[in-house]
């Protein structure tokens, strides 16, 4: 199994899209620098840029990259007429979409890793002292991992729709931006922690999540009352990291399933 995810892990060298995302998870930082300027302390700085990592790059970039990349990875052996000599090896077909599920896992946590080390060299060229700036780092490869989870239904129907890119694409983006208007909606922030959509959807999972480690040191009244409201929904990690890996390990069951029954 570390075999074949490092050989999956190699390919990406010759994939141009990984370098693009790569260079898209350091764009909303640069471009969310410009408002630095209203940031009135470090604390502020440092919640600015890194909420905006949390709540732009990682739910309309992350998971629509993912899903791009995970069709490149799925058809690669297809599109290059090689599965059939890696199953006649024979290469456990299981194991190679698992694989390749894995090295997803890493991309979205190098995503946001890459993302927030900008935002850390941002804050320091500009003179903020980074206070806090470690805590929200680690809350960020969280928020990869989540992210990751999420993007496992589109997956799978990538699988299901067999190289049907298009559909897979729009079906990909209006679950994107449903993820992301619901992160801005109350009803889903003050839902209860059990089986609804504020638990199950990526979406308010991560944002009742991430957000409670920001410094509310110094707020606006308009942040004071957001946090009256949502606060006593907030999740734990073990709410949070529960929910995330039984959704994996039910959708990578799925997702291996049906990548098996494929016709070579």
């Amino acid at each position: 199994m570390l075999k074949l995810i490092k050989c999956e892990f190699l390919k990406l060298k010759r994939k141009p899209l990984v370098f693009i995302s790569v260079f898209l998870s350091t764009l909303l930082p640069l471009a969310y620098a410009i408002f630095l300027a209203d940031a009135n302390t470090d604390v502020d700085a440092t919640n600015n840029m890194m909420s905006g990592l949390f709540q732009l790059s990682a739910y309309l970039l992350l998971m629509p990259l993912l899903v791009i990349l995970a069709s490149n990875l799925l058809f690669e052996e297809l599109d290059n007429d090689t599965l059939k000599n890696l199953v006649t090896i024979p290469v456990n077909r299981t194991k190679l979409v698992l694989s390749k599920m894995m090295v997803l896992l890493i991309f979205a946590i190098g995503f946001m890793a890459v993302g927030a080390l900008v935002n850390l060299a941002v804050l320091l060229i500009q003179g903020w002292n980074p206070v806090g700036f470690w805590k929200l780092f680690q809350v960020g490869i969280g928020e990869g991992v989540i992210m990751w989870v999420g993007a496992l239904p589109c997956i799978l129907i990538v699988v299901l729709l067999d190289k049907n890119y298009i559909v897979s694409v729009v079906i990909t983006f209006f679950y994107t931006i449903l993820n992301y208007l619901l992160t801005n909606n109350d009803a889903f922030l003050t839902q209860p922690f059990g089986l609804n959509a504020g638990t199950l959807l990526p979406g308010p999972l991560a944002f009742r999540w991430t957000f409670q480690f920001y410094d509310y040191g110094s707020i606006s009244e308009e942040l004071a009352e957001l946090l009256e409201r949502i606060s006593p929904y907030f999740l734990n990690d073990i709410q949070v990291f529960g929910v995330a890996f039984a959704e994996a390990a039910v959708f990578l069951v799925l997702i291996a399933m049906v990548y098996r029954r494929r016709e070579i």
